[in-house]
């Protein structure tokens, strides 16, 4: 586990579509099995990480390159049925992660 192949990772999911719409196709609770297939191995904290350096990065640049906004990941704003106040629940970027780690 390392934080060299949580970055790597991240690359590769930046600049290959055909690995990035895999990813996607499949169910959340396999998606760790098909990282750890194709080569890479990392905890969650270690991606955590490499993603929030990321994200600073892309602050500090003050602009996002089209490599960038490939993994920028959307958000849900759930409307209460009754009215009330709403809180946005974070998801995570760019995939969520099974429970198990």
């Amino acid at each position: 586990m390392s934080f060299e192949s949580a970055n790597e990772f991240y690359q590769r999911l930046a600049t290959d579509d055909e690995f990035r719409n895999q990813l996607e196709n499949v169910s959340s609770d396999d998606r760790m099995t098909t990282i750890q297939a194709a080569g890479y191995d990392f905890t969650r904290e270690e991606w955590e990480t490499v993603v929030n350096g990321a994200i600073s990065s892309i602050q500090a640049e003050g602009e996002l390159s089209e490599a960038d906004l490939e993994t920028v990941a959307g958000g849900l704003r759930i409307f209460p049925m009754y009215g009330g106040p709403t809180i946005p629940r974070p998801f995570p970027f760019p995939f969520p992660f099974p429970k198990s780690l």
